[in-house]
């Protein structure tokens, strides 16, 4: 049995060309020939094969299968064919069967997910430890581990890719009394060249040979030799909010879907939905880095098994956030999944601009375009500081009406049933000729119609005639029917002379002296003939006159036929819902006609409310569809949900064409730049053609139940969010006036907007206009007459509406996250002002690598313990006078938890701790908080506080003065003395640094000089052996005290510091260009005054 089969590109030797080939996959061989039927297939061993993506740019879908004797280049049709047949090639590697499971298995299997890639810098193979070959280190990389092979090597990988489950983690697994928790899960080498160890902050890493380790969940990097030092339980890293821990996925449910249980330290976890062809297909490098940064079984990619697996993963969580990253589409996919498994009060939803429109992620705040697969991490803190709105989401109903046909006759009633099938072949005869008279602007088809339409009344006023003969014994009914008739012929040769008369008129400018009327023998008769020349020109007739004559035509034709189906009405009742369709009423009288004739002459180009004058606007009103049922039985049905925009008509048309030209030719729309210019091609088109310029003829608008009058337009835009087609505000403002609100995507109201053509559009991009403002309101009702579709788009998605109601009404509301620009930009001034600050803290002290992996003696030992009783003792006195002493708790709060965590840290459990247990690494952060929260206390106490109760008092001084005389006791320990030491230097000069900064900010280059030379003056030691201390007083005399604590960080000494540039500098953080040229001119001085 085959585990996959079907048609692939194949690579052949010759200039690389593909060739289609049909390939079998069974067992550990895969086939292939020229098709299915063939008899002979070549056959490739899958023992000790590989399979890596290879596609240029995430475009072709191509993937590479690597044996030991040869390579196979293969390419499908899509994203997702692809990935199916690499996990089923993987699939055999380990003897599983490849089903159609309910969740991406490939997540939970531990094998590496290779794809060609090439390095900027020297990089080795994690499997054989030797270089990548080639200038460029060309080999394959895991997209979600990033471990490294050779070609030859992936075969021989282990499988230990980034965990996923708890089952994924093994015999690794910590478990403890406060439960299960993970480790760290260590890579070896390929480190970045900043990267520095967490334990003793030295440089890492090598581009010589592969050392060092790093941490794939909190990225950590240690020396080997430091790994043993470092703590054993993984923190998760900075983003640990948003990380679903592998310990959290632990079993599967009934229907096959895996159950993520919620970890106290994950209470708001991320679900990632990425569209991988959304951004030029660049939404692949996204999908990859986010399996880099969370769990990979909390990333999925939109085009390989939708949203629905992924909710179903989260659907335990209380709370859970989404980040779709793509266009409006994948939004709306998302959102309609939210609501089927009903998730809305759950979850809250951010997006990330990938698509060409992205209208939505601009109003919700995150930008028109996120192609910058580096910036994800900064897109993550955003998303963590986002905050909460809700988006109005809005139910599109239609209403189809059935296509009416007159009904069946009875057999035995043929002779009548012919009789009604010619009286509906002439009406519809003449509707069409009436319809071509009207809308044509070519006198000779308007000439040719009208002797069509002469002909066609004749023979129905003749047939008429005989038949109710036939029917009709009474004389004075039969009198009434040729009344009728004649006056049918009447009118039509009134209007036939009017038609004539215009083909001989010529255009006189307005406001030009109208000549007179021509008099009645220069008329044409009705029957042909010549005209006779008049030396007085003609005028063009308005053609409000033309449509009054043609419709006192259709107005007698109609009575004719009333007067036809009475006859027939009393043999066939089911000729009642023809006449439905065909005639409005029988009491019309000619008064009644001449009403109407009014109003149709008085309208002028406004579309009234009413069906009659809709009746008689209409050409072809005999094929029109009347709406007769009940609208409170009518039976909508929901086609889709609206979350931004809907639109009717011309912009609809463009976007539906666009649709068309994308699924037909997908190369010619790959890019958003290529999206945006056919945009441009077909509204250029559109521009030209008109295809809906007298769309408000064919469309009847209702807001709130009132019926709108349309002027002249094209569209109609039905607006949620204040941003359309690409980032328009088509509403023209944000603010309300003295007619309408504010818009707003939260307030249940909707914006109705006109379209009136494609140079409104495209100027709309420009120029931020006020457009035509139709209506804001709740619920918005459109008809669709006539015998043809309309387009209509709602969000981008393009369709053909049959004539029918189309109803958007208030479906429910979705958590939004929006950016919250003013947070973010408060945070920002406070952490640049504890930046600013930062150097007047203490700086850590730090021991050299050799003293840091030592542990502690006995007798220093024993001298930390007291030390650390001490301040416990301590501790518990600041909290019992805090509880009457508000002022005590707010400001020594910071110093006694950082003392407390550093106890609890350094000696968890006193009673079986030893000095094997205690680094001098965390001794030397013992005492560092012990001495800052002993000072903080003192400084306070003497300053501020006047204790009520002397108990207290009492109590706080006699642990002060223990913890004294244990601090004092700290020099005794030959390689704690210089860290003390320094720590009190640092203290001691805090406050006068604080005074000295305002003065500092503007340095004067010739003072500056001189300090340097008075400072190699008073300094007998060379620059080339200056220490850490001598650099950052180098720093003091240049004013740019507030970056010691980086050159401290990164142990910058004088002989690296006169080796600096530019670049150094940058690496180190220290951006501003200003600064930059002072540093370098300082070493450049110093370096030339030896």
């Amino acid at each position: 049995k085959s585990v996959k089969e079907g048609l692939l590109l194949k690579q052949t030797s010759s200039f690389q060309r593909w060739k289609r080939r049909y390939f079998k996959l069974r067992g550990r061989t895969l086939y292939y020939a020229k098709d299915s039927k063939s008899l002979i297939f070549d056959e490739v061993d899958l023992s000790d094969a590989s399979v890596a993506e290879t596609s240029t740019k995430n475009i072709n879908n191509s993937f590479t299968v690597i044996t030991p004797f040869r390579k196979l280049i293969l390419c499908a049709e899509n994203r997702k064919e692809m990935e199916d047949w690499i996990g089923a090639l993987k699939s055999v590697q380990k003897w599983e069967i490849n089903e159609a499971t309910q969740f991406n298995m490939e997540h939970f299997s531990g094998m590496h997910n290779w794809y060609a890639c090439s390095h900027a810098r020297p990089t080795f193979c994690n499997v054989c430890r030797e270089a990548l070959s080639g200038v460029t280190s060309h080999g394959l990389s895991c997209e979600v581990c990033k471990f490294k092979a050779h070609k030859r090597c992936a075969v021989r990988a282990t499988n230990n890719c980034k965990w996923t489950t708890l089952a994924s983690i093994g015999n690794d697994i910590i478990e403890d009394e406060d439960g299960v928790a993970m480790p760290h899960q260590w890579l070896e080498g390929n480190l970045p060249v900043s990267a520095r160890c967490a334990v003793c902050d030295r440089t890492c890493g090598s581009v010589r040979r592969l050392q060092d380790w790093r941490c794939l969940w909190c990225k950590a990097i240690v020396h080997s030799a430091c790994k043993e030092l470092f703590g054993k339980k993984c923190p998760l890293g900075q983003y640990k909010v948003s990380i679903i821990p592998p310990t959290a996925l632990n079993s599967i449910d009934s229907d096959g879907f895996w159950k993520a249980t919620c970890p106290s330290s994950c209470s708001s976890p991320l679900l990632a939905f990425v569209n991988s062809k959304s951004g030029d297909n660049q939404g692949v490098k996204f999908l990859r880095k986010f399996k880099q940064f969370l769990n990979p079984a909390q990333v999925f990619d939109l085009m390989n098994g939708g949203p629905h697996l992924g909710l179903r993963l989260f659907q335990k969580f209380s709370t859970f956030r989404i980040l779709v990253c793509g266009g409006d589409g994948s939004v709306g996919w998302v959102l309609s999944e939210i609501d089927a498994l009903g998730l809305h009060k759950q979850c809250q939803l951010g997006v990330l601009p990938l698509g060409t429109g992205n209208d939505l992620a601009r109003v919700l705040g995150w930008g028109s375009l996120c192609d910058d697969d580096t910036q994800l991490l900064q897109v993550l803190e955003k998303l963590e500081r986002a905050s909460t709105k809700m988006l109005d989401r809005w139910s599109v109903l239609t209403y189809e009406a059935p296509k009416q046909s007159p009904p069946a006759i009875k057999e035995e009633e043929n002779g009548d049933s012919c009789i009604q099938a010619q009286i509906s072949h002439y009406a519809d005869s003449v509707a069409f000729h009436l319809a071509k008279i009207l809308e044509s602007d070519k006198h000779s088809v308007v000439i040719s119609s009208a002797k069509f339409l002469c002909g066609t009344v004749n023979n129905f006023v003749a047939e008429v005639g005989k038949a109710y003969e036939r029917a009709i014994e009474n004389k004075q009914e039969a009198d009434t029917m040729a009344r009728k008739c004649a006056m049918l012929n009447e009118k039509l040769d009134s209007l036939v002379r009017e038609l004539n008369d215009e083909s001989q008129a010529i255009v006189v400018p307005e406001g030009s002296a109208q000549t007179a009327p021509p008099g009645p023998e220069a008329k044409e008769s009705s029957r042909g003939g010549s005209f006779n020349p008049s030396p007085v020109p003609r005028i063009f007739k308005s053609k409000d006159q033309l449509m009054l004559r043609a419709n006192s035509l259709k107005k007698a034709l109609r009575q004719i036929i009333e007067q036809a189906e009475k006859a027939v009405d009393e043999q066939n009742k089911q000729t009642q819902a023809y006449r439905s369709i065909t005639a409005s009423s029988k009491k019309d009288s000619l008064e009644e006609f001449s009403k109407e004739t009014e109003i149709l002459d008085s309208r002028r180009g406004t579309v009234t409310s009413t069906t009659s004058s809709i009746f008689l606007d209409r050409p072809d009103s005999f094929s029109t569809i009347h709406f007769t049922e009940d609208p409170n039985i009518i039976q909508f049905s929901e086609r889709c949900v609206m979350n931004n925009y809907f639109g009717i008509g011309l912009d609809a048309k463009i976007s539906l064409e666009f649709n068309n030209k994308r699924d037909e030719h997908p190369k010619k729309c790959s890019s958003r730049t290529k999206n945006m210019m056919w945009y441009g091609v077909l509204g250029t088109k559109e521009l030209l053609q008109r295809t809906y310029k007298n769309l408000e003829q064919r469309v009847q608008l209702e807001c709130d139940g009132v019926t709108i009058s349309l002027p002249s337009l094209q569209g109609i835009a039905v607006l949620n969010i204040p941003s359309y087609a690409g980032g328009i505000n088509f509403w023209g403002g944000t603010k309300e006036d003295n007619n309408f609100g504010a818009p707003s995507f939260d307030d249940k109201k909707l914006e109705v907007v006109a379209v009136f053509g494609s140079i409104q559009m495209a100027m709309s991009r420009v120029i931020n206009l006020q457009h035509h403002r139709i209506a804001q309101c709740r619920m918005v009702k459109i008809t669709i007459r006539g015998d043809e579709g309309v387009p209509v788009q709602v969000d981008g998605e393009a369709w053909i509406q049959p004539p029918g109601i189309i109803k958007i009404q208030h479906k429910n509301r979705a958590q939004m996250l929006t950016r919250d620009r003013a947070f973010e930009s408060t945070l920002k001034s406070w952490e640049d002002k504890q930046k600013g600050e930062g150097y007047r803290a203490p700086v850590r002290p730090r021991l050299n690598s050799q003293q840091s992996m030592e542990y502690l003696t006995d007798e220093e030992y024993g001298q930390m313990q007291q030390m650390a009783q001490a301040a416990e003792t301590l501790i518990t006195r600041i909290r019992e006078a805090a509880t009457t002493h508000k002022a005590m708790e707010q400001e020594l709060a910071h110093a006694v938890n950082a003392c407390s965590l550093a106890l609890n840290e350094a000696l968890p459990n006193k009673s079986s701790s030893g000095p094997e247990f205690l680094s001098r690494n965390a001794a030397v952060d013992v005492s560092v908080s012990v001495k800052a929260l002993y000072t903080e206390t003192r400084a306070f106490l003497e300053g501020k506080l006047q204790l009520d109760s002397p108990q207290q008092e009492e109590g706080l001084q006699r642990a002060l003065n223990t913890i004294s005389q244990e601090l004092q006791r700290l020099p005794n320990i030959h390689w704690l003395a210089p860290i003390i030491h320094s720590a009190e230097e640092e203290s001691s000069e805090s406050s006068s640094k604080g005074s000295l900064k305002l003065r500092i900010n503007i340095p004067k280059p010739k003072k500056d000089k001189d300090k340097f030379q008075k400072l190699k003056s008073n300094s007998m030691v060379p620059v080339e052996k200056w220490g850490a201390e001598e650099v950052a007083a180098w720093l003091d005399t240049l004013g740019l005290g507030e970056y010691k604590d980086i050159f401290f960080r990164h142990d910058i000494q004088g002989s690296e510091l006169i080796l600096l540039e530019r670049r150094d500098l940058k690496d180190l953080g220290i951006t501003k260009v200003g600064h930059m040229k002072r540093i370098l001119q300082g070493i450049k001085d110093i370096s030339s005054h030896p």
